[in-house]
This record gives structure tokens, C-alpha cells and sequence, in this order.
């Protein structure tokens, strides 16, 4: 760890116009910090308050590390302060909404709350601080995917074919309170609906997973994700995507790459953005507009190992290659920017980002690479964990 190295100012102040796009000065959205209130029985309460959080102006991005024996840990990225947490059972699978880290092991799912988290109600957003934890454990283990809206958050073993879906508020508050379990390979919670596929097909369910709103057909679907154009689900054949009402389309892959290029079973993206990037197999990897209902083959010189698309001004995409180098494609100029071999290249990467940096985990040094993707790929500093990471997560976003 490098406690003299933090964030300046400046930056997060960037980060925060860029992740909103507006300056939060209204009354209605005061953004001075403000703990919640002490007193159970005052009812004034002002917008956006969450129990037991404090509201502030800017993201509180953290980053959250599990040894491969358990240990947990939690560095923040403004203070350069580590948090111990309790020990969890050895990790071998991992997911992250940008809040809470799931890890898994062959028999059960355990949910840790990394106290920060970012709330986009579309003109304005909020930023959250609480104390992070070891929530607890849910039956049920192997390879896990985790969404959440505002109000839910849904836990998929794809592999089982089985999902449940959680109090998002209960969540926050130490409580695993199951609400819904589906047989599904995907389930995308979004503000009215519940989007869930298995059975060839995609259905837009109620909130409570009760009545069927509409089916579109999907040839096994796989790897799902929350955009802010809908709801996307992939598909043998391209993808669904569920617009906020509930309407659902088809988007299929180009004539011309759908039998030669591997279709993506996973995407990634910034919080929020309508551009997600998926693997293409070896050749690349695929960019879709979920708004515009748009793809884009794009091919690389190594295979990659992952890929994000962050969707900013310049179109950034960061990867990982086959040889543990951070590749980042400038879509709108059509650069690309290489950083040296960073980790094991034939192990599966712990890449997250953010609106100004990537962050790559590397389980053998017990490090994490801060890159600045807008600066040709930049290695901006190298973060020591307390713990060598085999699950990694930002948090805060």
C-alpha cells in the first residue's frame, strides 16, 4: 500500500462531473455530506436519505479484495485507508454489481457489502458511504452473476440454471431477505420489471416475479446485463433487449459475422452506459448500442481475456490480452495503447473500472494497477493490497 498516494482533488472532481453530467447544487439534492438521522422518530426526512449511510459529494470508490483463503479486505481510493473484514470461505467464482461482492465455492454464495455506492436518478445522482461488512451466506454455489436495480438485487448460478432475488434495501441494512427464486440463467432487475431467460426464451416478468408481461424467443441465452437503453440478455443469435416499458426486441448479429465470429456469453460496461463490450471469442471482441441496436466486430491482434466498455467521449475500450497486458482501443480515433505484461496472462483477470481509471488486480504481486485508459493506457500507480486478491471488486460506482 502506498498511503502517501491518493486521488488529488482535482480528479475526483472530474469524476464527478463526468459520472453526472450536472452540477448538484439544487435544494432538492443537496449534495453536503449528511449522516442519517439519530432520532428513529424524525419523519423529515430529506431526499435521497438512506439509513444508516452518509450522503457525499463525490464517489467513494473503494476497492475490495478477497484472498484465495478467505481474508477480506477494503482499501479506499481516496483516503488510501485498508478496512479488515471477516473472513469469508475461500473464493472460487466472483461477481460485483458496484456494491456488493458475491464469491462462491461449490456449495455456497457468501455477499459482502463494500459500503459505497452511487445512485443515478437520471438528472442528478447521489453517492452513498456506510459501514461495509460480511453480510452472509445463501445456499447454493458455483460459478454466480449478481444485478441489482435501486430496490432489488438478483443472484444468478447460471450453471444451475436457478436465481433469487433480494431486498436490495434489507441488503444494505445486513439482511439477506429472499423474495423471488425463478429457474433462470439470466435475471435483470430493473426499476418496473423483472427480466428473466432460460428455456429459449426471455420473459418480462412483474416485480415479483408473478404475472409474464411479454416473451421474446432467445436461443440459449446467456450473460446478461442493465444499460441504461434496457435490459440486455444474449442470445445464439444476438440479443434482447427490454426497453423500460417492457417492450422487448430482438437485435441479431451482423449477416456478415454471425457464423464467423463467436457470438459474447458476458457483458461488461461503466455503470449506467448504453455501450456494452463482449469477448468474441479469440478474433476480439463485439460492441453493442443497446439504444441504438447497433454492433461492432471489433478484431485485436492477441486474443483477449476481458473487456470493458467504458462509453466516454473518446469510446474507450479496455481489455486484458492473452499476455496480461492492458490493451485500450480509442474507438473514435481508432488508436490503440498497450501497457507491459502486468499479470499472468493464462489466468482469468480482475479488471474493474471507473469514469478515469481501470484497475487490474494481480493475485501473485497482491498489487492493483491503476491505468489511466485516456492517457495511452498509463500506469498511474500500482496500489498494495493487504491481501493477494483471487476476487476484486471496485466499489462506489
Amino acid at each position: 500500500m502506498n498511503p502517501t498516494t491518493s486521488r488529488a482533488p482535482a480528479r475526483t472532481l472530474t469524476a464527478l462531473a463526468l459520472a453526472t453530467g450536472i452540477a448538484l447544487t439544487s435544494a432538492a439534492c443537496s449534495s453536503e455530506p449528511r449522516p442519517a438521522a439519530d432520532d428513529p422518530a424524525d419523519t423529515a426526512r430529506p431526499h435521497g436519505y438512506v439509513a444508516g449511510a452518509t450522503e457525499s459529494q463525490e464517489p467513494q470508490l473503494r476497492l475490495l479484495a478477497v484472498s484465495a483463503t478467505g481474508e477480506t479486505t477494503l482499501h479506499d481510493l481516496l483516503t488510501a485507508d485498508s478496512t479488515d473484514l471477516d473472513t469469508v470461505d475461500a473464493p472460487e467464482h466472483s461477481a460485483t454489481d458496484g456494491r456488493f461482492l458475491l464469491t462462491s465455492d461449490d456449495d455456497r454464495t457468501t455477499v459482502v457489502d463494500g459500503g459505497a455506492w452511487t445512485v443515478d436518478h437520471g438528472d442528478h445522482t447521489h453517492y452513498y458511504a456506510a459501514e461495509p461488512r460480511v453480510v452472509g451466506t445463501l445456499d447454493g454455489g458455483g460459478r454466480v452473476e449478481v444485478h441489482s436495480s435501486e430496490t432489488l438485487t438478483a443472484v444468478t448460478w447460471p450453471d444451475r440454471g436457478e436465481a433469487v432475488l433480494l431486498d436490495r434495501s434489507a441488503l444494505g441494512q445486513g439482511e439477506l431477505d429472499v423474495t423471488v427464486r425463478l429457474d433462470a440463467a439470466v435475471l435483470l432487475p430493473t426499476a418496473e420489471h423483472l427480466i428473466a431467460a432460460s428455456d429459449d426464451r426471455v420473459r418480462v416478468l412483474s416485480a415479483d416475479g408473478e404475472d409474464v408481461r411479454a416473451e421474446q424467443p432467445c436461443q440459449d441465452p446467456a450473460g446478461g446485463i442493465v444499460t441504461r437503453a434496457g435490459a440486455v440478455v444474449g442470445c445464439a443469435d444476438g440479443v434482447v433487449i427490454v426497453d423500460d416499458e417492457g417492450t422487448a426486441r430482438t437485435v441479431p448479429l451482423p449477416d456478415t459475422a454471425a457464423d464467423a465470429v463467436p457470438r459474447a456469453t458476458a457483458f461488461a460496461a461503466r455503470a449506467g452506459r448504453p455501450t456494452v463490450a463482449g469477448l468474441a471469442g479469440d478474433t476480439g471482441f463485439w460492441l453493442l448500442d443497446s439504444r441504438e441496436g447497433a454492433w461492432r466486430h471489433v478484431p485485436t491482434d492477441r486474443p483477449l481475456r476481458a473487456v470493458v466498455a467504458v462509453d466516454d467521449a473518446d469510446e474507450h475500450v479496455v481489455g486484458v490480452d492473452d499476455q496480461g497486458r492492458v490493451v485500450v482501443h480509442t474507438m473514435t480515433t481508432g488508436a490503440v495503447a498497450t501497457t507491459d505484461a502486468l499479470v499472468d496472462g493464462a489466468a482469468g483477470p480482475l479488471l474493474q473500472l471507473d469514469a478515469q481509471r481501470a484497475y487490474l488486480a494481480d493475485p501473485q504481486d497482491g498489487v492493483a494497477h491503476e491505468i489511466d485508459f485516456a492517457d495511452d493506457a498509463r500506469v498511474s500507480r500500482t496500489i498494495e493490497l493487504p491481501v493477494a486478491p483471487a476476487a476484486f471488486a471496485e466499489v462506489g460506482l
